[in-house]
């Protein structure tokens, strides 16, 4: 009789399958992570899709586009800038809520706060009202909690990431400035505690305010006032203002609003009820370059933006602002500038990008 032998893998053989599965799972988590980010970024383009669309839905109702943010005339100073402006901090995101299916949240604010003029509420929706006007800053700061999946980029946890400094409730990029300095700009934040500004419902997008840093420097020659973009401080701005083309205007970008290393641990992030206008003039720097008041995005060497045509488009990282030069940048840097002025006629070169 034959005797019968028990068939079974050795040490070495098990040893060898698990050495190549752990190559094949070595292989596959790459792509799988490519796979991952490639739809967020698709995600994302669609995000700023929508955002951009709604604006041209606000600029069909209201025969003007959304403003960059709304300043009121009747609030008092900002301290911390010392500018004659301050609150009520109604960001540009915030006029869309209606037209991205958000109207929920839109109704349950003050219209005050998006009233132009003297009539607009001395306002803010964090901490103690700054005026006796009689709004509840309690209830409506639980309104500007709302977590709005739109103003969110997926590539980045801005709802649930921790910051050293606070989160943004308002900053935008304006010049003239109102008064004595060639250029102007409001920032404020709250810290990121619990119960003033920590809940706030935060975002990813900016609109475009266009570029007047070198509207003084005479021997820069290409930029002048004319290179505006269409969202500025108090901004009623229409689409046929855009002489440029709408396809050849910056409506929103991205941003993390963070210090460099924007991928690591961040300063500051930002609200959706503060989200205003962002200067061109700062370009897209690289990774270890962005600041809370630079365009800036976690997608691989990219930053995604909308055109007031509604395309979506990537900006290649890298293309900065170098201080000291005249113009400020090299070539890449002036088509960008081109592409955030909406009247300043200059043609575009895409090969920059």
């Amino acid at each position: 009789m034959h005797r019968l032998r028990r068939r079974g893998f050795t040490l070495i053989e098990l040893l060898v399958v698990i050495a190549i599965i752990a190559v094949l799972i070595g292989l596959l988590l790459p792509a799988v992570q490519k796979v991952r980010e490639a739809a967020a970024r698709m995600s994302c383009q669609n995000n700023l899709k929508q955002i951009t669309l709604a604006a041209m839905n606000f600029e069909s109702a209201n025969n003007a586009l959304p403003p960059g943010g709304l300043v009121s005339p009747n609030s008092p100073n900002n301290p911390w800038e010392n500018n004659p402006d301050g609150g009520p901090f109604t960001g540009n995101l915030a006029f869309l809520l209606p037209y991205i299916e958000q109207n929920n949240v839109y109704t349950q604010l003050d219209p005050k706060l998006f009233a132009f003029g003297t009539t607009a509420a001395a306002w803010i929706y964090t901490g103690t009202p700054v005026s006796g006007d009689g709004n509840n800053t309690g209830n409506y700061n639980k309104v500007c909690n709302a977590v709005i999946k739109a103003y969110l980029c997926p590539s980045d946890d801005a709802q649930g990431a921790s910051v050293t400094g606070g989160v943004w409730d308002m900053y935008m990029w304006w010049s003239p400035y109102p008064t004595s300095a060639p250029l102007g700009w409001i920032a404020d934040y709250v810290y990121n505690t619990a119960g003033y500004g920590a809940e706030l419902g935060m975002a990813n997008y900016v609109p475009n305010g266009g570029n007047t840093l070198d509207a003084t420097a005479a021997a820069a020659g290409a930029f002048n006032a004319t290179c505006v973009g269409p969202f500025t401080k108090n901004s009623k701005t229409k689409l046929t203002a855009i002489t440029d083309g709408t396809s050849n205007t910056l409506a929103y970008g991205e941003t993390l609003a963070a210090q460099a290393p924007a991928v690591g641990a961040r300063d500051y992030k930002l609200s959706w009820m503060g989200s205003s206008s962002m200067w061109a003039n700062y370009g897209v720097p690289a990774d270890n370059h962005t600041a809370w008041w630079t365009y800036s995005s976690k997608h691989a060497g990219v930053v995604q933006f909308s055109m007031c045509d509604g395309s979506v488009r990537g900006v290649k990282k890298g293309i900065e602002y170098v201080s000291g030069q005249t113009p400020s940048g090299g070539p890449a840097w002036r088509a960008f500038q081109g592409l955030g002025g909406m009247r300043e006629g200059s043609v575009i070169d895409d090969s920059q990008f």
